[in-house]
């Protein structure tokens, strides 16, 4: 999961840059823009609107991950960690690759794909070494509950970014 974010967010700054080296003011446009997004996505996390999140609402299929344990996992881990192919749950997800498609830097978007990975894929890390399924479930439930103070976290640190975005054109 960790390596398929880092290279999702690889691409995303690649194409960036692309679109940088052919248009000299798109930072500053698209900035200014991705800040009004990610406004609205703070409302969103803070539960003030409703709003859609970009993504799928597509499941591994189960005949996909057949073949043994290695082979499940880096199928299931690519269309997971990528973050593209399936559910998203946090709105963070699209304003950070809009984010590291403005930014253009590649170096930059892997390692912040990683850490984006490296997160979604907690309740992995931490349930690992259970040996019992009804274990691995008690962990994930436990980690659920943090879901909301979570979402609060996530829509404070978006209209932070959302600030930064649009104030930061005029800053001397």
């Amino acid at each position: 999961m960790t390596a398929a974010a880092a290279a999702c967010g690889a691409t995303f700054a690649a194409a960036g840059a692309g679109v940088g080296a052919l248009w000299d003011d798109s930072t500053v446009v698209l900035g200014v823009a991705l800040g009004g997004v990610a406004l609205a996505y703070a409302l969103h996390e803070l539960a003030f609107v409703r709003l859609p999140v970009p993504g799928r609402d597509w499941q591994v299929p189960a005949d996909w991950v057949r073949g043994g344990f290695y082979r499940s996992a880096a199928v299931w881990g690519v269309i997971v960690g990528g973050g593209v192919f399936t559910r998203i749950t946090f709105a963070i997800l699209p304003v950070l690759l809009a984010w590291l498609f403005v930014a253009g830097d590649i170096a930059y978007g892997a390692a912040a794909g990683a850490a984006y990975g490296a997160t979604r894929a907690a309740s992995i890390y931490v349930s690992a070494r259970s040996q019992d399924s009804a274990q691995v479930v008690s962990v994930n439930e436990r980690l659920a509950q943090f879901a909301p103070p979570l979402h609060q976290t996530v829509g404070l640190a978006l209209a932070a970014f959302a600030a930064y975005l649009v104030i930061a054109p005029n800053l001397p």
